[in-house]
């Protein structure tokens, strides 16, 4: 996993859209704002949705810096933050340093929940095995949002890999709805 200021640690190929979140809890430290997660969602060679923990697992004090490197380096196709959760202190100094955040209303965080979850069911979804991210999927717990459901971000694991990695999986299927041919045909 690469945690420095380099661009390396992106596990997909072509077009990447990347997440990001704040820790709510977790039981190593026992208490929130602990780690900052930044996933990267793409395509895989086998022509799956990949999430890629190893772009950054580390204190949330160089999460900006290192989404920063990122974005310079991969021309990411959206940059996701919640705004609802302890995330949202992110979109300010990713704005600072000229990112655009997209920001997730909370019916867009329980339908990229179902739309995660479908993949997962169909099979439409890899990942790395990457510790953080396994620890926080086997942890995982939902909660009722918007009439639907959600990650509950308050279990004893940190779940900010999950659910970095569930709104960069979201924007990331956002784009490619947009960038088909004829998505914008009148």
């Amino acid at each position: 996993m690469d945690r420095g200021g380099g661009a390396a640690g992106v596990h997909v190929s072509g077009e990447v859209a990347f997440g990001c979140a704040i820790s709510e809890s977790c039981v190593c430290h026992g208490k929130p704002r602990q780690h900052g997660s930044i996933v990267a969602a793409g395509r895989s060679t086998s022509g799956k949705v990949l999430v890629d923990l190893a772009p950054f697992y580390g204190p949330p004090r160089l999460l900006v810096a290192r989404m920063g490197v990122l974005y310079e380096a991969h021309d990411p196709v959206a940059v996701v933050v919640n705004p609802k959760s302890h995330s949202g202190t992110l979109v300010k100094p990713l704005a600072e340093i000229g990112i655009v955040v997209m920001q997730p209303a909370a019916q867009d965080v329980a339908v990229a929940h179902g739309e995660f979850l479908d993949l997962v069911e169909d099979g439409g979804l890899e990942h790395l095995d990457q510790d953080p991210m396994t620890a926080a999927v086997r942890a995982a717990q939902q909660r009722p949002l918007s009439g639907a459901q959600a990650w509950d971000p308050h279990v004893a694991v940190d779940q900010g890999p999950l659910v970095a990695g569930n709104l960069a999986v979201w924007a990331f299927l956002r784009w490619e709805e947009l960038a088909r041919p004829g998505a914008h045909s009148f």
